[in-house]
């Protein structure tokens, strides 16, 4: 048999995106399933990970974990053991929420525990719960540790005295037992004071595959988000303008808003998805996502999109009953499976739009799905021939060769400034 021991990161190229996650189970003394540790997989067919760069696999796991699959989807009321570099730990605008679902762990890199105790003091402030390794801690203050720890994680093979585990217990923390493969393991463990299991008795990693296809993004919109979300007045209209021109970025913001933790539902815009969040966590959140290193987003795809988008909200101005944000997601989603890669349907399934854009992106019904059609009619008309002779020959509706030739111009207007500022 195997060792059960897994590496939970590793690397992968920053132009892969076929990475994925895997769960291996954490029970109690009962065996009840009560936790999972986030292992992370450079591509699906891998059953097992070896580390070369820490900082992007944990970026990669936590963004497929928390923002394209949800914790919500993907654990339920159960913790996630997730293991986080040094940089992770002095970087706390990384860390992800909530705080009450997450287990923090660290990575053996080297580093002493003494070295990290300011850093690991911060995320207990900020109400996360604390898996240390045994070994780790008796190399270190092993008074102040066992004080900051919730969780102990150790291996039978390592055999620390009875007495300090009881020491451990008394400190009020939880003993883990790792590497478990027999049942013979498992009641040692029991025997010696340890109240959370985790092994190949109990169960071997399980792959999860990611949501969509492809994460391609647009590194270049996602730095100037990052810039925009540290100003001292950060300006949530040129937010939601910037992420707009990164597909995998917008649905993550949408999923994320549309979260249990949020107790947000139906919400398909943007803006409102923005308020929702906050700017913390959005910079965590696009921090977390720039790091997964995602590819880039084709230019002439979004610009289609956005151009749809924004005529789409010309047209519907005569409209006052319609919200102008829920006819620009319209426009600018009936092109997310182009621009993504992957089936319309999985995407609608994914991200939890309002019945009413839904149902116009799906077959073109309501008031949503008439602008949507005429706007995509209308572009269908001019991709035949992009010459001056073409456009001056489009249909005689004034409208809509206004809303049009005003949707082009903003935005390329707006893709211009984003490039250049």
């Amino acid at each position: 048999m195997p060792s059960s021991s897994d590496t939970p990161l590793a690397s992968a190229t920053g132009a892969d995106d076929g990475y994925c996650i895997a769960l291996q189970p954490i029970c109690d003394a009962d065996f009840q399933h009560v936790g999972d540790e986030l292992l992370y997989r450079a591509s699906a067919s891998d059953a097992s990970a070896t580390v070369s760069d820490p900082l992007l696999a944990t970026a990669r796991a936590s963004s497929m974990a928390i923002y394209e699959i949800g914790l919500d989807k993907l654990i339920g009321d159960r913790l996630l053991f997730l293991k986080v570099s040094r940089e992770w730990l002095e970087r706390p605008e990384l860390l992800p929420f909530p705080a009450n679902n997450v287990v923090i762990e660290v990575l053996d890199d080297g580093t002493p525990l003494n070295d990290l105790s300011d850093a690991l003091a911060l995320i207990k402030q900020r109400g996360y719960r604390l898996a240390l390794d045994a070994a780790a801690i008796l190399q270190g203050d092993v008074d102040t540790f066992s004080g900051m720890a919730d969780i102990i994680k150790l291996r039978l093979d390592e055999g620390i005295d009875p007495a300090r585990l009881a020491a451990f217990r008394d400190a009020g923390c939880q003993l883990l037992a790792q590497r478990l493969e027999t049942r013979d393991d498992v009641e040692t463990a029991r025997q010696a004071g340890c109240t959370l299991l985790q092994g190949f008795f109990f169960a071997q990693p399980s792959n999860v595959a990611p949501p969509t296809a492809s994460r391609r993004s647009n590194p270049s919109i996602q730095i100037k988000l990052i810039r925009e979300l540290y100003r001292d007045m950060v300006n949530i209209e040129r937010l939601a303008d910037m992420i707009a021109q990164d597909p995998h970025l917008y649905l993550i913001v949408i999923k994320r808003a549309n979260s249990s933790y949020y107790a947000q539902s139906g919400g398909g815009s943007l803006r409102r998805s923005l308020q929702v969040l906050g700017i913390n966590e959005l910079r965590t959140l696009v921090a977390t996502v720039m790091l997964a290193q995602n590819g880039p987003v084709s230019r002439l795809t979004l610009k289609h999109a956005l151009t749809r988008a924004t005529m789409c909200k010309h047209l519907a101005a005569p409209f006052p009953q319609l919200d102008p944000e829920d006819v620009f997601t319209t426009g600018l989603f009936s092109l997310m499976d182009t621009m993504l890669g992957v089936e319309m349907a999985d995407l609608l399934a994914e991200v939890e739009l309002n019945a009413a854009i839904t149902a116009a992106i799906r077959d073109g019904s309501g008031q949503l799905g008439a602008i949507l059609t005429i706007a995509r009619d209308y572009q269908a008309f001019i991709a035949f021939d992009e010459s001056e002779q073409a456009r001056q020959a489009a249909p005689p509706n004034t409208q809509l060769r206004t809303a049009y030739l005003a949707a082009v111009q903003e935005t390329q207007a707006l893709m211009s400034s984003l490039q250049d500022g």
